[in-house]
């Protein structure tokens, strides 16, 4: 699957009253290169992904369903783990803000998703949302 993303720091919180809240827990078993493989849970749903990243804007991935079981047994084989709530703030286009835990305590960045690259080129930014960091170490996904 191919997703088209941008990423912003985020200068202000918008209400999040209401907006659906999912606390996503990830362990990461390869960052180098563009290439990211991880674990990553989120509620009663565990998998494994590998994404690949072809620009700033543009990564590929794969997702396979994985048990419980099998989330925790590759959990132990690495410390490199993220902790974040994720909500959703809209679908169209998808719009979900990250707070995250840990080691990027205070981190808050949001996430605009989009079907082609010319709606992300044509995107204007929420007035909420500050800087731009799609091309910087802040948006990779390994953060």
């Amino acid at each position: 699957m191919q997703t088209i993303t941008r990423k912003f720091l985020v200068k202000q919180l918008p209400d999040l009253i209401g907006k659906k809240h999912l606390i996503q827990n990830r362990f990461y078993l390869y960052h180098k290169n563009g290439i990211v493989v991880r674990a990553q849970s989120s509620g009663d749903n565990f998998d494994l992904e590998r994404k690949v990243s072809k620009t700033a804007l543009i990564r590929e991935s794969e997702k396979i369903a994985i048990t419980k079981d099998e989330f925790e047994v590759i959990c132990k084989k690495t410390t490199d783990n993220i902790i974040r709530d994720s909500y959703i703030i809209s679908e169209i286009p998808y719009i979900v803000l990250r707070m995250y835990h840990g080691k990027f305590e205070g981190l808050v960045r949001v996430e605009v998703r989009f079907s082609i690259v010319e709606e992300a080129n044509q995107y204007i930014p929420l007035e909420w949302m500050g800087d731009e960091i799609t091309s910087t170490l802040l948006a990779k996904d390994y953060t």
